[in-house]
Order: C-alpha cells, then sequence, then structure tokens
C-alpha cells in the first residue's frame, strides 16, 4: 500500500479513481482504511517487502502501474518510480513499458487482470 501510495501522490494529487482503486485493493489484502490512513500519515512504519514468486511480483508490478494510469495521464516522476519498483522486484524496468500499452487495451475490452498479468508474464518470459 504503501509503495501504491507514493506512485498515486507523485503527480502531486489523489483523485477518485486512485482512491477507489488503492481502497478495492487495501480491501483485498485485509487492510482497513484506518490502516491505510496510517501508513499514508507515517510510510516509514512500513517496511519494503518484495514478493518472491514471479507472479506475484508481476502482479505487484501491475498494481504499481495500473495506479499511475488511473487518472488517464502518465507523469515521468510516476514512470521513474515505477520503474524504481520494477528494479526493487527484479523486474527490468522495461516491463512498465509493456504495461503501459496493455492496461488501456485490456480496460477498454475488458479482460480480467489475472488474464492479462499472465499475458505480460509470458511476454516477459519470452524476453529473457
Amino acid at each position: 500500500m504503501k509503495n501504491l501510495l507514493e506512485v498515486a501522490y507523485s503527480d502531486g494529487e489523489f483523485n477518485d479513481l486512485e482512491v477507489e482503486y488503492l481502497l478495492s485493493l487495501a480491501g483485498r489484502f485485509n487492510i482497513s482504511e484506518a490502516e491505510l490512513r496510517l501508513i499514508k500519515e507515517n510510510p516509514s512504519i512500513v517496511e519494503y517487502q518484495a514478493p518472491t514468486r514471479d507472479q506475484q511480483r508481476f502482479e505487484h508490478l501491475y498494481q504499481l502501474v495500473n495506479m499511475m494510469m488511473m487518472d488517464g495521464i502518465i507523469h515521468d516522476k510516476e514512470v521513474e518510480i515505477c520503474k524504481k519498483y520494477a528494479l526493487k522486484l527484479n523486474l527490468r524496468p522495461e516491463f512498465v513499458d509493456d504495461m503501459v500499452e496493455a492496461i488501456p487495451e485490456s480496460r477498454a475490452n475488458e479482460v480480467p487482470t489475472d488474464l492479462v498479468i499472465a499475458r505480460l508474464l509470458r511476454i516477459a518470459q519470452e524476453k529473457v
């Protein structure tokens, strides 16, 4: 959640779509709004622990990139942060670019997130 908040605030704004997305992910991970507010107000209380499995690492990067794109505007600072996290996840920063291309198409065609992540994971494995 701390990483998602960092991406959401990096452009200086936190709009309703970003809030909704963050709350939906918090609910998925059993994080209450109060806990989320605490993380927002005191980000240093949370230590970053990168997922270790490929699927989880890709899903985490996907969530970050999706947050970056939630408002429809991609700022350089947001891209920089997402690529920084790609490296922390032991993924190539270029995967952020692949996701930027795939996310709008998947939204337009209402492709489920797990299918998009699986497709991106296959593309990544082919590039290695």
